[in-house]
C-alpha cells in the first residue's frame, strides 16, 4: 500500500513539472494574458502587458508579443507609422485622432490612419493658360487715323489700330517637369515651359469705316496722320487697308536641386531649392499698309511696313522653396516661390520698307545688363490612382530690366526735320499670370 502511494505521488509530481515547463515555453512563444495571481501580482502584470495591445485584425496575441503583424489568413500587415510616444501616449490634443495625433490625419472615411508624406512625383505635365499685363502703356498712340489728323503730335478724332489693352487675353502653353532621386531627402529636377501664342492682330479697311466709303482714307502715325511729313508717306498713307500684328513667346528651362524638409506636424512638408534657369522672351511688332491704286502720282499699288523686334535671353541662378499641407488622405495644397538674379543679353532692331521718304531709324542695339525674375504660385494635388494624381493652380511670373517693344516705339522716323531718336529703354518689366492644370505620375 505504501509502495502504491509513493508511485502515485511521484507520477503526480512529474505531471506538475511538465505542466510548469509547458507554461514557461508558452510564455516565450506566444501571448498568455497575465493575472494578479501569477508571479508577483500587479507589478509583474504591468511589466508583462505589451505597450500597444494588438487588435485581432492586426495579428492578435502573436502580434502583441512583438511577432509579425498578420491578418486572419496569415498574410503580413504593414502598420501605419505612429508619432505617439512609446507608451502609447499622444501629445495634448491627441487621442483617437489618427496615427499622427492629428484630427486631419485620417482618410476621407475616417476609418484608418493616414501616411501623409512629402509631395513627390516622377513626371508632371501641365497645360498653362497665361495672360501678360500691359504690353503697351498709355504712351503708345493709335497707329491709324481715318482721315487726316486733327493736330500735330499724333492727334486724331478717329483712331484705329490701337494696341493698348490688346494681347492681354489668356493664351495656352505647356510645362513638363521630371524628377530623379539623388538620396533619401533630395531630388534633381529638370523643367521646361513654353508660351508661344502671346499675340494679336488688328486690321482696318478704309471703305468700311469712311462715311463716304472711300478707299484711301487711312493715315499712319509715322506721318503724324499726315502732319509731318506734310505730304505724307506714300507707302503708309492714303491707304486702303492697314494692319497691326504682334507676336511674342516666353520660354523657360530650369535645372534644380531640391532638399526635403518636414515640419513639426507630419502634414507639413516641403523642399528648399537651388538651381539655374534660362528665360527667353521675344517680341515682333509689324505695321503694314496697302493701297491698290496710285498715291501722290506714284504709279501702281503702294505698300510698306515698319517693324520692331526685341530679344531678351536671361540666364542665371535662382533659389526658393515650396511648402505643402496635407488636407486629407490623397489631397494636399502647396505654395511655391523662387527668385533669382540674372544676366539679360538683349537685342533691339527696327526696320522699314519705305523708300520714298528718308528714314531716320532707331539704331539696332545689343548689350548685357543685370535682371531680376521671380515666380510664385499655389497648387492643389489630388490622388486618383496609386500612381496618378491630378493637379491645378494659379501662378504669377515677374521679370524686370527688359527691352520691350512697347517701350521703344518711335513715330518720328520720317519727320521732315530729322529728329534724334530716343535712347533705348532697357528698364521694362513684365508680369504674366494664369492658371495651370495637369497630371502627376509616380512609378
Amino acid at each position: 500500500m505504501k509502495c502504491r502511494l509513493a508511485v502515485f505521488r511521484l507520477s503526480f509530481g512529474l505531471l506538475i513539472g511538465v505542466a510548469g515547463a509547458s507554461s514557461c515555453w508558452s510564455q516565450q512563444g506566444g501571448y498568455i494574458a497575465p493575472t494578479f495571481a501569477q508571479r508577483g501580482g500587479p507589478m509583474h502584470q504591468a511589466s508583462q502587458i505589451p505597450a500597444h495591445m494588438a487588435s485581432p485584425l492586426a495579428g492578435g496575441q502573436a502580434a502583441a508579443m512583438g511577432n509579425q503583424f498578420v491578418d486572419v489568413r496569415g498574410n503580413s500587415i504593414v502598420m501605419p507609422a505612429s508619432y505617439c510616444g512609446p507608451a502609447g501616449n499622444c501629445p495634448p490634443g491627441g487621442g483617437e485622432m489618427g496615427g499622427y495625433c492629428d484630427p486631419m490625419a485620417i482618410d476621407f472615411g475616417g476609418y484608418s490612419e493616414d501616411q501623409i508624406g512629402p509631395h513627390y512625383f516622377d513626371v508632371a505635365f501641365d497645360v498653362l493658360y497665361v495672360a501678360p499685363e500691359e504690353l503697351f502703356d498709355a504712351n503708345v498712340p493709335a497707329f491709324t487715323s481715318r482721315g487726316i489728323g486733327s493736330g500735330p503730335g499724333g492727334m486724331t478724332d478717329f483712331p484705329f489700330l490701337d494696341p493698348r489693352g490688346e494681347g492681354e487675353d489668356y493664351n495656352p502653353g505647356w510645362r513638363i517637369a521630371l524628377r530623379y532621386d539623388l538620396g533619401p531627402l533630395s531630388v534633381f529636377e529638370a523643367a521646361y515651359s513654353g508660351l508661344y501664342d502671346l499675340d494679336f492682330e488688328q486690321s482696318v479697311v478704309s471703305s468700311q469705316v469712311d462715311p463716304m466709303m472711300l478707299n484711301n482714307q487711312l493715315f499712319s502715325i509715322f506721318s503724324q496722320y499726315r502732319f509731318d511729313p506734310l505730304v505724307g508717306i506714300p507707302e503708309l498713307d492714303e491707304a486702303q487697308v492697314q494692319r497691326l500684328n504682334y507676336d511674342s513667346d516666353l520660354q523657360s528651362t530650369e535645372l534644380t536641386y531640391r532638399r526635403y524638409w518636414v515640419g513639426n506636424s507630419s502634414r507639413v512638408t516641403g523642399t528648399w531649392l537651388l538651381g539655374a534657369r534660362y528665360f527667353r522672351l521675344t517680341e515682333d511688332l509689324i505695321f503694314a499698309s496697302q493701297n491698290n491704286q496710285s498715291v501722290q502720282g506714284l504709279p501702281g499699288a503702294q505698300s510698306g511696313f515698319v517693324s520692331f523686334d526685341t530679344e531678351n535671353d536671361i540666364v542665371g541662378f535662382q533659389l526658393g522653396g515650396d511648402g505643402w499641407l496635407g488636407l486629407r488622405q490623397g489631397l494636399r495644397i502647396g505654395a511655391e516661390g523662387k527668385a533669382g538674379v540674372y544676366n539679360n543679353r538683349f537685342k533691339f532692331n527696327s526696320a522699314t520698307s519705305v523708300t520714298s521718304t528718308p528714314a531716320n531709324l532707331q539704331p539696332a542695339e545689343a548689350g548685357n545688363q543685370v535682371a531680376f525674375a521671380a515666380e510664385g504660385g499655389v497648387t492643389m494635388v489630388a490622388d486618383i490612382l496609386p500612381s496618378w494624381s491630378i493637379r491645378g493652380g494659379y501662378q504669377v511670373y515677374y521679370m524686370n530690366d527688359l527691352v520691350m517693344v512697347g517701350d521703344n516705339i518711335s513715330t518720328t522716323q520720317f519727320a521732315d526735320v530729322p529728329v534724334t531718336q530716343p535712347a533705348l529703354n532697357v528698364d521694362g518689366h513684365m508680369i504674366y499670370h494664369g492658371f495651370h492644370a495637369g497630371m502627376e505620375y509616380v512609378w
